[in-house]
């Protein structure tokens, strides 16, 4: 055998005396083919084992990459989160001052002066709304604003307004009897922290107050599934506290 070519195959010449030396006419030539004769895919690699398999390795690789990278990037995101929601939200500048008897509008405004205000960093279920224990729904809506007619009940309140929210309300932090409106429903369950009060809505979870003594939507989740306009937060911890659950929901994806 003179020698032979790869990339057709082993290709072995066999000359005779005569030929030897001289260049050989196309229709001379003989030769015979070693090994089916296929011409070789370009670019392509040998490896053992079955065809394709480094590239299923590959396949493999880049998935299990992509994996470790979102965990690493939902644990960067989890821990800046973390640590900016353990900052106390930035006071906002006070606008006014409103001092009087006040009337509960639902579970979380109310009107005083003459002005619609909205309690700030809170919460509560609309007026509609229903939540349950167990297998019994009840009127969680109506019993916010209930618990809110009582605070300010024969009491005189103030308000220290900052700003105004989407719907020309007041924004407000509020005091009667010397209590702060928004911490008190908060911490009887009948509100959620929106911005504020976090500790408080622990502590009411923990007792299994109100609302957390069963199931409930909270309210921005429940006006979002009614067609009811969104609210913005009021303080731009809230953000972060959404941001939380969005954070959690994802866990839970990628873990599934």
């Amino acid at each position: 055998m003179e020698g032979f070519d790869n990339h057709c195959g082993a290709i072995a010449f066999l000359p005779d005396a005569r030929q030897r030396g001289r260049r050989l006419k196309p229709g001379h030539r003989r030769f015979r083919i070693v090994g089916g004769g296929k011409p070789a895919a370009a670019g392509r690699r040998f490896v053992f084992g079955r065809p394709g398999s480094v590239a299923q390795r590959s396949n493999r690789s880049e998935g299990r990459g992509s994996l470790f990278g979102g965990w690493v990037f939902l644990l960067l995101l989890s821990l800046g989160a973390y640590v900016a929601s353990s900052l106390p939200p930035p006071e906002k500048a006070v606008t006014g001052e409103l001092l009087g008897a006040a009337v509960a509008s639902d579970g979380d405004s109310l009107r005083l002066a003459g002005r619609r205000v909205r309690i700030e960093g809170i919460d509560a279920p609309e007026i509609d709304q229903r939540c349950r224990r167990g297998t019994t729904s009840w009127d969680c809506g109506a019993e916010a604003r209930r618990r809110l007619a009582e605070l300010v009940e024969g009491r005189t309140t103030r308000c220290r307004l900052h700003g105004r929210d989407r719907y020309g309300r007041e924004l407000g932090l509020c005091e009667a009897g010397g209590r702060d409106i928004g911490r008190e429903m908060v911490l009887s369950g009948l509100a959620v922290s929106y911005g504020l009060y976090r500790d408080e809505e622990e502590q009411a979870r923990n007792r299994r107050a109100g609302q957390w003594a069963g199931e409930f939507v909270r309210p921005q989740e429940w006006r979002r599934t009614q067609g009811k306009g969104e609210e913005s937060p009021h303080r731009a911890g809230d953000w972060l506290e959404l941001m939380l659950q969005w954070l959690e929901n994802q866990i839970w994806i990628v873990g599934a």
